[in-house]
């Protein structure tokens, strides 16, 4: 189905919630120099996850309750706890 305006405004704020997300992870836990979180969550959100049953993040973004998911995704592997 197409999407919406609103539906469009809300998935662009989806990603711009994870762009900050994956900022803050990367200021605490890695090297932020030079980094560009929206670069690498344009990519990341394309690729098969395992943990997703090998689906991307961006087909669960699109689904009920998707934002949540990923996020804890996203926090899980800052700590290494893949469950």
């Amino acid at each position: 189905p197409a999407r919406t305006a609103d539906s469009a405004m809300a998935f662009e704020d989806d990603i711009t919630i994870l762009a900050v997300l994956v900022e803050r992870m990367v200021g605490e836990s890695g090297e932020p120099a030079g980094f560009d979180a929206r670069t690498w969550l344009d990519h990341w959100l394309r690729e098969a996850v395992p943990a997703l049953g090998d689906r991307t993040p961006l087909n669960v973004l699109n689904e009920p309750g998707g934002l949540e998911v990923v996020r804890c995704l996203l926090l899980r592997s800052q700590s290494d706890a893949f469950s």
